[in-house]
């Protein structure tokens, strides 16, 4: 049996973010356009007076022109990869529990672990939101967060908040839950899984553990 977890995005933020990617991706093209045709002028002077071939006709002002060019890519590259990378991340990112593997899909990378028998727990992070003056801060809130931990020993950690800033569903808390107790462990990762899937079971059915 396969279970989504609710953690992706929804369609409308998907339109949202495609939105803001063709914005802003077609705002830096014009804006590299711009400077590519500003540098091929400047060279195209160059070429002609031969400033580059001389520092005292000015080849001081060619090297700082072929700097600035070259920092002027590298900042254009770097803007251009965070919004791939940001718009790969709404498209990928899904959860899905298969039997009791967990499967988390990222931007660049899926990790799974087994939660039937890796060991597990929960813990939590702060919440933090964009205010009115697009400043990141913190709502005082904490999110819980399943963590378990792959046949590589590295974390696996699945946020218990949907898209829309609440809890995941019921029936996904308890499904995770039954994927924890599917399996055995020894000390002290038994008990350790006992206590997390009660927690998560509280999470799916205690309306106040509902309102974090």
């Amino acid at each position: 049996m396969i279970t989504r977890i609710s953690v992706h995005a929804t369609r409308g933020q998907k339109i949202a973010a495609s939105v803001f990617g063709i914005f802003f991706l077609g705002i830096l093209a014009g804006v590299v356009g711009v400077g590519a045709l500003v540098a091929s002028a400047f060279f195209a002077v160059d070429a002609e007076t031969g400033l580059s071939d001389s520092i005292d006709n000015g080849g001081i002002l060619y090297g700082g022109a072929v700097l600035f060019a070259a920092f002027f890519a590298l900042i254009a590259m770097i803007a251009a990869a965070a919004v791939v990378t940001f718009l790969l991340q709404t498209f990928r990112s899904r959860a899905t529990l298969s039997g009791s593997t967990l499967e988390l899909t990222g931007a660049l990378s899926t990790r799974r672990a087994d939660l039937a028998s890796a060991p597990v727990r929960i813990d939590t992070v702060p919440e933090y939101v964009r205010d009115p003056h697009d400043r990141v801060v913190p709502t005082g809130r904490r999110i819980p967060r399943l963590i378990a931990v792959d046949p590589s020993g590295r974390p696996v950690r699945l946020r218990l908040h949907g898209r829309d800033r609440g809890l995941l569903p019921s029936a996904e808390l308890n499904a995770l839950a039954d994927a924890i107790e599917s399996g055995t462990r020894p000390e002290p990762d038994a008990a350790h899984a006992t206590q997390t899937a009660a927690i998560l079971r509280r999470l799916a059915t205690d309306p106040l553990a509902r309102l974090i």
